[in-house]
Order: structure tokens, then sequence, then C-alpha cells
């Protein structure tokens, strides 16, 4: 078990990469806890951190908080692919609040996500960014890929979300059939309440709940 706290420093993220290079030769880790709240990490080296993790095979527990830097999200699938090899992951949770992620590529990072087959537990927080729903549909399709989920935590509050496509990104949600606990933040967005139906219909097939 590893845990890390670098809150309210003024990393900016260039040497993220070498650093995440020795966590990934910890071999036989299985927790991994980071924390590095309010920095300057841009995200450029988002990918790098992504793949050294990715080298921790033993990996069953991760939980990584960047909330509160100044990352755009460019790099943000190439994380979720790191991650995503992580193959033994049963709990995943991440925070990216309080940045500037506009969630272009979210549905890479999601698919990324999606490769951690044994996830049970996940948890992830964007509030506070720059995200529209069009940017939810395929997050929330490659969420559904996550068959084993008991356990979904998201948080979109204060984002640019007016909710059109919340129905398909329920639908996603959806094929999670084994969920016996869901909890979805959207306060602070500009929902108009016209597709809470939709969204209720897709939450309705989590027949466990």
């Amino acid at each position: 078990s590893l845990h890390l706290e670098f809150n309210s420093n003024q990393i900016t993220g260039e040497n993220l990469g070498y650093f995440a290079d020795g966590i990934g030769r910890c071999s036989k880790l299985t927790s991994l806890g980071l924390w590095f709240n309010w920095n300057q990490i841009s995200g450029e080296n988002l990918g790098d951190l992504g793949a050294g993790i990715g080298c921790c095979s033993e990996l069953t527990s991760l939980h990584l908080d960047l909330s509160g830097n100044q990352i755009t999200g460019e790099r943000l699938g190439d994380f979720g692919a790191g991650v995503g090899w992580c193959r033994k992951l049963t709990s995943l949770h991440l925070e990216f609040n309080n940045n500037q992620i506009t969630g272009e590529n979210l549905g890479y990072f999601g698919a990324g996500i999606g490769r951690c087959s044994k996830l049970t537990s996940l948890g992830l927080e964007f509030n506070n960014n720059r995200i529209n729903e069009k940017h939810l549909v395929p997050f929330g399709a490659v969420v559904g890929r996550c068959s084993k989920l008991t356990y979904l935590h998201l948080e979109f509050n204060k984002n640019q979300i007016s909710g059109e496509n919340l129905g398909y990104f329920a639908d996603g949600i959806g094929r999670c059939s084994k969920l016996t606990s869901l909890g979805l933040w959207f306060s602070g967005n500009q929902i108009s309440g016209e597709n809470l139906g939709d969204l209720g219909a897709g939450i309705g097939c989590c027949s466990e709940l």
C-alpha cells in the first residue's frame, strides 16, 4: 500500500512522468493513493502519469486526486488508456474537480477505464469544469462496459450540461445491471428537465438498485 500527498504546492507536472515511472516499478503494489490538489499541473504529462500507473499490474485499488490544477483534458484519453492496463483493479476513484476540462476526450478516457473489467466500485468527479452533454454520451457507453460494477458515483456539478443527451448517457449506465448503489450529481448546470424522463428510463434498467 502506498499513500502520497503533495497538496497545495507549486508542482507543474513536467516531471510527473519520471515520478510515475518510479511508481511503476513497484510491481507488487496493490493499493495506491496519490493527491496533487491545488498545484499547477497543466495535464501535458497526464498520459505519462497514466502509463506509469499502468505498469502496476497488481493494483486492485487506485485513488488519484488532481483537483484544482490547470488540466484541459487534451491528454485525458492517454491517461485513461494507461490506467486501463491495471486489469486487476476492483476499486477506482479519480478526482478532476476545478480544472479546465472541456470533455472532448471524455469518451477516450472512459474507453480506457472500461478495460478494467473487474471493477466493482467506480467514483469519478469532474465538478466545476467545462463539460457539456455531448461528451457524456460516449462516456456513458463505455462506463456501461464495466459489467461487474455494484457501486457507481459520478459528479458533474457546475459544468455546461443542458441535458439534451442525458437519455443516451443513462442508456450506458443502465447496462451496469449489477449496480446496488448509484449516485449522480448534476447540480449547477443548465438542465431544463425535458429529458429527465429518458434519464429515469435508463436508470430503471438497473434492476438491482
